[in-house]
């Protein structure tokens, strides 16, 4: 539960860091539009090239630059909670800030600076509405420079004044409310079906009956534990293991009986899978794999005995068996080598299982490559 919980988490800020990215770009863009106008109109009029145009332009134009290189920063972090938006937000807030005020100071109009301002902060509303924290540092000196153009530059009445004051904070927290709203609600929804698809993906390779491994499960674990064995050159080793006289047990004790059979035999073999790497799986209906990755023959042999012994302690009484009063299984043990692929080595391993049944059944069988002509040469354990 504690890993699943993790992972939900770090969907989450997956995603508010993508919308955090989105966004941002969008608030760069209108950031830019804002300075490419500025600095027009600043060239366009000579009187305003001043060394204080000039100082003002190359001030607000520096903190649109800090604030894209932190951006960039940030973005590169791929998280939401990195330091570098904070900064970032300071820098922009300032930059949206001081255009405004050099707007109405140069041109005298502190109408049409005002309303930047508050285009300025419905555009950082929309790119940062995932993080309000980033708002929370922007807002402020933005609210300062509204405050000085509503009150400095304004000839209304008190309550005209009080009413273009507070309409800056209500339109703007009516916005990030209903932003975050719908924010919450796709992100739960998103989070909700991410799980379910991987549900639905593990009860692809899942059988229904044992609650292992399927064939579909078992041969995506094969070829990646012949591709972890090829690489690093380790061990592998592949176990079929399949129940004797089944049909026979079927016959007399009918499919419910069956199912409880094959249900305790395949505890019994996933127990041996103890390693996250081991894969028990159930491949037919009465035959079962065992894919034991860096392990060598010896302790396959042995993890073999164990599963036969565990089995015999069982004492599942089967009425129709000619080789015991109890169900047995039969076991055929197959080691990689470089040139197998998985058709090849699980070849090899129904080989041997083949010759566990030949020889009587209830009995391990290794194949073993031939040093010359490469035949399999199955040994009886």
């Amino acid at each position: 539960m504690e890993t699943k919980a993790i992972c939900t988490e770090d969907l989450k800020d997956l995603i508010y860091h993508k919308s955090l990215k989105v966004g941002t770009y969008w608030i760069l863009f209108s950031s830019c539009v804002l300075q490419v106008l500025n600095t027009y109109y600043v060239i366009k009029d000579y009187e305003l090239i001043t060394p204080v145009g000039v100082v003002c332009n190359t001030i607000h134009t520096s903190f649109l630059i800090l604030g894209a290189l932190c951006i960039r920063v940030a973005v590169k972090s791929k998280r939401a909670s990195h330091p570098s938006w904070l900064i970032a937000a300071l820098c922009i807030g300032f930059f949206w800030a001081v255009s405004t005020v050099n707007t109405a100071y140069f041109w005298n109009e502190p109408e049409p600076a005002s309303r930047g301002v508050v285009i300025g902060a419905f555009s950082l509303v929309i790119g940062w509405y995932a993080r309000p924290a980033l708002l929370l540092a922007a807002f402020p000196t933005m609210l300062v420079s509204y405050l000085y153009l509503i009150i400095g530059y304004s000839d209304k009445t008190l309550l005209g004044l009080l009413l273009s004051v507070l309409k800056f904070p209500a339109l703007i927290g009516a916005s990030l409310y209903t932003l975050r709203l719908w924010l919450s609600f796709c992100t739960e929804k998103f989070v909700e079906n991410e799980i379910l698809t991987k549900k639905l993906e593990a009860m692809v390779r899942v059988d229904e009956l044992t609650q292992i491994a399927n064939r579909k499960g078992y041969n995506e674990a094969l070829d990646r534990a012949l591709e972890v064995a090829r690489r690093f050159e380790k061990p592998l080793t592949l176990l079929l293991i399949d129940v004797d006289y089944f049909k026979q047990y079927n016959d007399h004790l009918g499919h419910h009986a069956g199912d409880r059979c094959i249900k305790g035999i395949a505890k019994i073999i996933s127990k041996q899978a103890r390693r996250a790497i081991d894969t028990a799986a159930r491949i037919g209906g009465e035959e079962f794999a065992l894919i034991l990755p860096s392990c060598t023959l010896s302790d396959a042999e042995t993890i073999a005995d164990q599963m036969q012994d565990a089995l015999a302690k069982q004492m599942i009484y089967h009425p129709a068996s000619p080789i015991s009063p109890n169900v047995t299984i039969s076991i055929g043990i197959a080691e990689f080598l470089p040139q197998d692929d998985a058709s090849s080595l699980y070849r090899k391993a129904d080989r041997a299982l083949y010759e566990a049944k030949h020889q009587g059944r209830n009995c391990v069988v290794i194949a073993q490559q031939h040093p010359v002509d490469g035949d399999l040469e199955p040994t009886a354990i």
